[in-house]
C-alpha cells in the first residue's frame, strides 16, 4: 500500500495543473478549472492580482475571475439583463479601461430607431453603473449597421465606432467615439460620404486603432465606377486624429492607377511612418477588378503630415503560389484566390514590417427552423499563413508559408454576421477576427498565436499529430478532430525567411489543446491563454524564452 501512494499523488497532481513545452516555449497552466460555467472565451487582462475574462456556455454569458498568480479559478458569476426600451442586450466586449473593468453592451431601440453602445462598471464581481456611450440614428433593426470596438494600445482609453448606410439618402456614415476610464468623451467624429451601390460602389471599413501615442487612426477603402469619365475610380483614405494636435481631423486620400485596394491595415513604425498595407488586385479594361489577389501592397507616409513618401506593390512570388496552387498554376501566372485576411503585423529590427496573412473561409449552410429559433451550420476554414517580410523601404525582403489545414463546423442557433461579413457594397473588416457570438463552439482553436521578440518571429498554431515534421503545404493532413490537436511552434530566420517547425517532445492523446483565439499579451514574450481537455479547462500563461 505504501507504494501506491506516490502514484496517486503524482496522479491527482497531474489533473490539477499541466505544464507543456515545445521547444523554448514554456505553457504553464493553472489547476481544473471546477466550474461548469461554460468555456473562457474572452480574457481581458489583470487588476488588483485578479484575472478577469468573460465565458459562454451555450446562449448564456459568465463572468469568471481567476488568482493572477496561480492561475486558480476564483468565482463565476451569470451575467443576464433585462431589455432596455424594449431591445435585447448583447454582449460585446469585456475590457479594462485604465484601472476599471467594463462590460460593453449594444441594443436596437425600436421606437427611437437608435442603435446603442452601452458600458457596465464592475467591482469585484458586481455591476455599479450603466453608462449609454454612443447612440446612432439609424434607418431600422435590418438596417442596423455594425460596431468596431477597441482599448487603446496603453488600455487607458477605448474606441467605439459605428458605421452604417442610409439607402434612402444613399448615404454612408461613420460615427467614432474615443472614451477615458471615466467614460467621458476624449473625442467624437462623424464621417459622410455618398454611397450608389448602382455605380458597382465598393466600400470596406478596414481598420481602426488608438496607437502607443493616443492617436486615433482608420482606413477605409473605396473602389467606384465613374461612368462619366469611363474610369474606375480605386482609394485608400486614412483618417487620422492626433493626440498632440487636439484630435484635429487629418485626412489622406490615396489614389491607386490600375489597383484595387481589397483592404487595409495600419502599423505605425519608430521612424515616424505610418504604412498601409493589405492586398490588391489588378483593374480589367472594363473596369472591373480581377477576381484574385495579386500581391501585397505598402503605401507609405509621413506620421506628422499625412503626406504619401511612397507606393509599393510586391506580387506573390513563384515560391509562394507553387506551394499554395502548385506549380503548374503558379508558371502560368494563376493568382490566389481572395481568401486571405491580415491577422498580425510586427515591426521589424531594422524598420521593416512582418506581415502575416491568413486563409479564412466562412461557409454558411443551410438555415432549419424560422426566425430567432432557426439553427444555421457554419464550417470555418484557417488554412495556411503566408508570412511577408518588408524592407524598410516596402520593397519585399523574404516570404514563406507556415503549412496547415483547420476546419470546424458549429451549428448557431439565430446567429447571423449581419453587417460584418458585409452588406450589398460595404463591408466591415476592422473588429473581432472571430465574434464573441461564435467562440465556445470551435472556432477558437483556429488560427495562430504570432510572438515577435529580440528579432525572432515565431508564430503557434495546432495542429494534428499525423503533421509531425511537415513543413510543406502538399504534405499537410487537415485537421478533422479539434480535440485531438498539438501545440506547435513554427520559427523563421529574420534574414532569409527560413522556416524551423518544432513540436512537443511529448504530448498524450488528452494533453491540453491551446486556443489561439482566447488570449491576452502581457509583454512580447508573455500572454495569458486558455486551453482544455476532455479532462477540464485551465487558464495558463505561455512563456517565450
Amino acid at each position: 500500500m505504501k507504494k501506491l501512494i506516490p502514484f496517486l499523488l503524482l496522479l491527482i497532481c497531474s489533473t490539477v495543473s499541466a505544464q507543456l513545452k515545445v521547444g523554448n516555449i514554456d505553457l504553464d497552466f493553472g489547476e481544473t478549472i471546477t466550474s461548469k460555467d461554460g468555456d473562457v472565451i474572452k480574457i481581458a487582462g489583470e487588476k488588483d492580482n485578479t484575472v478577469y475574462t468573460l465565458a459562454r456556455k451555450k446562449k448564456k454569458f459568465f463572468l469568471q475571475t481567476f488568482d493572477a498568480s496561480t492561475k486558480a479559478f476564483k468565482s463565476s458569476t451569470l451575467l443576464k439583463f433585462e431589455k432596455m426600451n424594449g431591445g435585447k442586450l448583447l454582449i460585446e466586449d469585456l475590457a479594462i479601461v485604465g484601472e476599471k473593468v467594463f462590460l460593453m453592451l449594444s441594443y436596437y431601440n425600436k421606437k427611437a430607431k437608435t442603435y446603442n453602445f452601452l458600458a457596465k462598471e464592475i467591482a469585484g464581481n458586481k455591476i455599479v453603473k450603466t453608462t449609454t456611450v454612443l447612440s446612432v440614428p439609424v434607418e431600422s433593426k435590418k438596417k442596423k449597421g455594425s460596431f468596431v470596438f477597441t482599448p487603446s494600445f496603453d488600455e487607458f482609453n477605448y474606441l467605439i465606432a459605428h458605421v452604417g448606410i442610409n439607402s434612402r439618402k444613399e448615404q454612408l456614415k461613420y460615427t467614432v467615439s474615443l472614451l477615458d476610464d471615466n467614460l467621458t468623451e476624449v473625442l467624437k467624429d462623424s464621417y459622410e460620404i455618398v454611397f450608389e451601390e448602382k455605380n458597382r460602389q465598393l466600400f470596406d471599413f478596414s481598420d481602426v486603432q488608438v496607437n502607443e501615442h493616443g492617436d486615433v487612426l482608420i482606413a477605409t477603402t473605396e473602389s467606384y465606377r465613374d461612368k462619366k469619365k469611363k474610369t474606375s475610380v480605386n482609394n485608400i483614405t486614412i483618417h487620422s486624429y492626433l493626440a498632440n494636435s487636439s484630435y484635429k481631423k487629418q485626412v489622406t486620400k490615396v489614389s491607386l492607377s490600375g489597383k484595387r485596394a481589397l483592404n487595409c491595415n495600419l502599423m505605425e513604425t519608430k521612424d515616424n511612418t505610418l504604412h498601409a498595407i493589405g492586398f490588391y488586385s489588378d483593374i480589367k479594361k472594363s473596369g472591373k477588378a480581377e477576381s484574385t489577389v495579386e500581391g501585397i501592397y505598402d503605401v507609405t507616409f509621413n506620421y506628422s503630415t499625412g503626406e504619401v513618401t511612397k507606393k509599393t506593390f510586391n506580387d506573390f512570388t513563384f515560391d509562394v503560389k507553387k506551394q499554395l496552387i502548385g506549380e503548374r498554376r503558379a508558371k502560368k501566372g494563376k493568382d490566389l484566390k481572395p481568401y486571405y485576411r491580415n491577422i498580425a503585423f510586427v515591426e521589424r529590427e531594422n524598420g521593416g514590417v512582418i506581415v502575416l496573412s491568413e486563409f479564412n473561409l466562412i461557409v454558411q449552410g443551410k438555415s432549419q427552423g424560422f426566425g430567432p429559433l432557426s439553427i444555421t451550420p457554419y464550417t470555418y476554414v484557417t488554412n495556411e499563413i503566408i508570412v511577408t517580410a518588408l524592407k524598410k523601404d516596402g520593397t519585399l525582403d523574404w516570404s514563406n508559408v507556415i503549412p496547415k489545414e483547420q476546419q470546424v463546423s458549429v451549428a448557431e442557433l439565430g446567429f447571423s454576421f449581419g453587417f460584418l461579413g458585409g452588406s450589398g457594397g460595404v463591408s466591415v473588416s476592422a473588429g473581432l477576427y472571430f465574434p464573441l457570438a461564435i467562440l465556445g463552439n470551435g472556432p477558437e482553436f483556429l488560427s495562430a498565436i504570432p510572438i515577435y521578440h529580440n528579432g525572432q518571429l515565431t508564430v503557434i498554431v495546432n495542429d494534428d499529430p499525423k503533421n509531425i515534421g511537415i513543413t510543406k503545404m502538399d504534405d499537410v493532413k487537415k485537421v478533422r478532430n479539434i480535440n485531438k490537436m498539438i501545440p506547435v511552434a513554427f520559427a523563421f530566420n529574420e534574414q532569409t525567411g527560413e522556416l524551423t517547425r518544432t513540436d512537443p517532445t511529448e504530448f498524450e492523446k488528452k494533453q491540453i489543446v491551446v486556443r489561439p483565439a482566447t488570449k491576452y499579451s502581457k509583454s512580447s514574450n508573455n500572454f495569458l491563454i486558455y486551453g482544455g481537455s476532455k479532462d477540464g479547462n485551465s487558464l495558463g500563461e505561455l512563456i517565450l524564452n
